[in-house]
């Protein structure tokens, strides 16, 4: 993705204080670690500890256009080593829409956040499990098939 595209065609409104966002990240990981699938990438990390990325990743980039390559960047090699797919991605956007819902939050946040995130998108996704690099020497590549 070209780092200008990184840029939102329009300015986001503002996050919901950090208490919600922890609640909110608290509810969005709950949901992933028992989703069959999606959760599976998850079986031998700390949820806390996701929690708090995922918080401070959004109080960092929400917003913040100069910080989208860094961003980028750092979601690539966190995520090297997992075969993550389109339909994986579209999950994970719908495990979050779910959570912001849940939380009352309506359309038009929903709606930004959901963006937000795809921006994200092609710094994850894979096309094949040959895109996948171990970040360091032994570390194992994370292939989850579907759940039939």
């Amino acid at each position: 993705m070209p780092l200008d595209d990184m840029t939102p065609e329009a300015p986001l409104p503002p996050l919901p204080p950090e208490e919600e966002l922890s609640a909110l990240a608290k509810t969005f990981y709950d949901k992933v670690y028992a989703h069959p699938w999606i959760g599976r990438f998850f079986r031998h990390v700390d949820q806390a500890r996701q929690e708090v990325k995922l918080v401070r990743f959004l109080l960092l980039s929400w917003g913040d256009a100069s910080f989208g390559s860094y961003q980028g960047q750092y979601l690539r090699e966190e995520h090297a080593n997992l075969y993550i797919t389109d339909e994986l991605f579209d999950l994970r956007q719908a495990l979050f829409a779910e959570t912001l819902r849940e939380h009352g939050h309506g359309g038009a946040l929903v709606g930004a956040f959901l963006a937000f995130n795809e921006r994200w998108r092609s710094f994850v996704v894979k096309r094949s499990v040959q895109e996948c690099e171990p970040t360091y020497p032994g570390e194992e590549i994370v292939v989850v098939p579907r759940p039939a």
